[in-house]
């Protein structure tokens, strides 16, 4: 036991966390081409919900990472899982990933959305894939609890008028209804700030309102993904190194509480 954070038994608990949010978070266009060495092969006491078993498997980045059309996707799940596994010779990590490209967070009747009032779409299959998870893992004893959520969203906001300004309260009634619905209270939440293109005035909000929710709401905070690499195709997709640099900052936040 050599980690220099082992702590003894509460290490060696299990532990669920939740990657969610939009293609940032899915890591589009991602595949095992764009992988570094070390992420490679399965990541040792990971274990990620597979929705078309219906179980958990072994991590795998680039095999098991992404969604049931196109498994083949990672995101900042690979690096965090990664980092936690280094640091914790024991107990198991298990990941609910469920991220969706194009997908705001203002309720939009003529598109697909993440606000919880919005019924049968993004925020209710999510909640639907976590339950079953979370089933998955009781063995007879109570549900284990979500004790982190790492949240990369908010580009499909930024780029309309009416949703960028709408972000600071949806995105608080967001955090709300996080910790009602997918953990407790004390569930600590952590999010990929956008980044800025020159002269986007939505994009300044979104990014406004993921600042704001860090300083005022207690247990979020955020990482900023303005200085990472976007894929030269679009501007705005991370690349493979930008989608570790993210699991890492999350993974050292996560750390430091």
């Amino acid at each position: 036991m050599d980690s220099a954070n082992y702590e003894g038994a509460a290490a060696c608990a299990p532990v669920l966390v939740i990657v969610a949010g939009q293609s940032n978070a899915l890591g589009f266009t991602l595949g095992v081409d764009d992988l570094p060495p070390h992420l490679r092969k399965p990541i040792a006491r990971v274990q990620i919900w597979d929705p078309t078993l219906r179980a958990f498997a072994a991590l795998q980045p680039g095999v098991n990472t992404g969604s049931p059309n196109n498994p083949a996707n990672w995101g900042p799940e690979a690096q965090l899982s990664y980092r936690w596994s280094q640091e914790h010779p024991c107990g198991d990590l298990y990941v609910v990933k469920y991220a969706r490209g194009e997908t705001g967070l203002a309720a939009d009747p003529d598109d697909r959305d993440w606000s919880p009032s919005s019924r049968g779409e993004t925020w209710a299959m999510a909640t639907s894939e976590i339950d079953a998870a979370k089933t998955a893992l009781k063995d007879g004893g109570p549900a284990p609890r979500v004790d982190a959520v790492f949240w990369m969203q908010g580009e499909t906001d930024a780029q309309d008028d009416t949703k960028a300004p709408a972000y600071r309260q949806n995105f608080t009634d967001l955090v709300m209804r996080i910790r009602q619905r997918w953990g407790d209270g004390a569930t600590k939440i952590y999010v990929g700030q956008i980044d800025r293109p020159p002269g986007s005035k939505g994009w300044e909000e979104v990014r406004e309102a993921q600042a704001v929710a860090a300083t005022k709401i207690p247990r979020v905070d955020l990482v900023d993904t303005d200085p990472f690499p976007r894929q030269p195709t679009d501007g705005v997709h991370l690349t493979g190194s930008a989608q570790v640099r993210l699991g890492d900052g999350f993974y050292e936040l996560y750390r430091a509480h």
